[in-house]
């Protein structure tokens, strides 16, 4: 009998060395906390978070495969760009839905990146886009206001939550602004459809300090659209070109289903539409991390 344990026991340990030689080396996992509270900002430090959405997840979609994504320190929007402080800064409000407090929408991809240009120099700040008609290019050492990526959008909305939701397994009604004739588990959650957007400090922020995350308005991110790679990703941003860029978060038209914090949109650039606005996001200066 110990002559069997022994062999068992170095057939063991073998395996475990070729599965680890087999693996890709994996940086540590950084602690939810430690978040500061910049005005209207959230930073948010480095952090390595497994993206996408396990398979037995309900509803789930085929471009959810999960992999492991970490992101550097950066800064978020507590609340989605108001029509205000749009206005503001265009001088118009494309909105549907009419409202200072409630979200822009009718904004494409191209208004977005060009709105944050444009708050960026209203206050002595450098753009991060450089735009020549349709093509833009980032520079990430800029300081301005940009979009957050799709990862860091994801790492925001999760906030430490590995559920559906950053609310749980389920989402209702009271918790975000959804089409309610279509909850997430039958028979739960559901209620009166507002068939329209909410103002954006409307019900409970997520664990991290952050509205509306999941439904109201879905959010333009920076990256194109594309399947995911199965391997570890160190600050991603999407490829290099695509056809679509990617929304997050599904908005007060959406069902259940569609606000997951795993849910991915494909839109074009150009389009607009009365469910669509967007967060904005900076990075952190240097002398805060």
């Amino acid at each position: 009998m110990d002559c069997i344990l022994a062999v068992c026991m170095l057939m063991f340990a073998a395996c475990s060395e070729a599965h680890t030689e087999n693996e890709p080396e994996q940086p540590p996992v950084t602690p939810v906390d430690p978040l500061v509270e910049q005005g209207d900002f959230i930073q948010i430090n480095r952090g390595t978070f497994t993206m996408g959405s396990p398979e037995n997840e309900r509803w789930r979609e085929n471009d959810e495969v999960q992999h492991r994504v970490s992101v550097g320190a950066y800064l978020i929007a507590k609340y989605e760009v108001t029509q205000a402080e749009y206005r503001a800064i265009t001088g118009t409000n494309p909105s549907h839905f009419q409202g200072d407090n409630r979200p822009v929408e009718m904004v494409s991809w191209y208004d977005a990146i060009r709105f944050c240009n444009a708050l960026s120099e209203s206050e002595g700040l450098d753009p991060v886009y450089t735009i020549n008609g349709s093509d833009i290019t980032w520079n990430r050492s800029a300081n301005g206001y940009r979009l957050p990526t799709e990862a860091e959008w994801e790492y925001a909305c999760r906030a430490g939550t590995d559920s559906p939701f950053s609310t749980g397994r389920n989402i209702t009604v009271e918790q975000s602004n959804w089409y309610s004739s279509y909850p997430y588990i039958e028979g739960e959650g559901g209620g009166a459809y507002r068939r329209q957007t909410v103002n954006v400090d409307e019900f409970e922020p997520n664990p991290w300090g952050l509205y509306n995350m999941h439904g109201n308005v879905s959010e333009w991110c920076w990256d194109y659209y594309d399947s995911y790679p199965d391997a570890f990703q160190e600050n991603p941003s999407g490829p290099d070109t695509g056809k679509n860029r990617v929304a997050r978060g599904g908005g007060w038209y959406d069902y259940a289903k569609h606000v997951r914090s795993a849910y991915r949109s494909a839109v074009p650039a150009d389009y607009r539409d009365y469910k669509r606005g967007f967060r904005l996001a900076r990075n952190v200066e240097p002398t805060s991390i």
